[in-house]
């Protein structure tokens, strides 16, 4: 099991899901208060919003996939959830990652925030507070050490709307690569 500085410890997620085709999407989300540790809390709730037959699509499944697993070894008793989750799991970065798909303005990269702009021009990281996974470690570990509740809520707002972010635009390539393959 790992522990220590090194051990990757899940706060955040976000997870829009799609019951069936031409369904309403709903969003679920969470984040850890400061001072606590949150991974059974999170993996109880992340598990619960997410259908038993649903297949998870991730960009860049495998940290995801690492991450799961690391909760399945702290909570063997979402470990059958888990494994059922993992198998099941899609990555949508592999095809621009093989570069099946590919667009100039990816510049060469096929990261999330490379992708996004290029398929869906109309949503962006730009403007927002916290653009990129470094900027929302940082800002978590910020929120985690202020004791002023004005800061703490502006933090968590900023992290809510990244995430987010993050999810939706996974949702809107997917419906870009669907129209695509038609």
């Amino acid at each position: 099991m790992e522990q220590g500085l090194t051990s990757k410890i899940p706060y955040q997620y976000s997870l829009h899901v799609l019951e069936s085709e031409g369904s309403r999407l709903k969003h679920h989300e969470y984040l850890a208060p400061p001072g606590v540790d949150p991974r059974k809390e999170l993996a109880a709730k992340l598990l619960s919003e997410i259908p038993d037959d649903a297949c998870v699509v991730a960009y860049v499944a495998s940290f995801e996939k690492g991450i799961l697993m690391s909760l399945a070894e702290y909570f063997p008793e979402f470990e059958t959830k888990i494994d059922r989750i993992t198998e099941n799991m899609a990555d949508l970065a592999l095809p621009f990652q093989k570069r099946y798909l590919y667009h100039w303005r990816f510049n060469g990269s096929y990261s999330l925030k490379a992708v996004l702009p290029a398929l869906v021009p109309g949503l962006t990281y730009d403007n927002m507070e916290v653009r990129n996974g470094g900027m929302a470690m940082q800002s978590y570990a910020e929120m985690q050490a202020s004791n002023d509740q004005t800061e703490i809520e502006r933090i968590r707002e900023a992290l809510l709307e990244y995430c987010k972010l993050d999810t939706l635009a996974m949702v809107r390539i997917v419906e870009k690569l669907k129209k695509a393959a038609e």
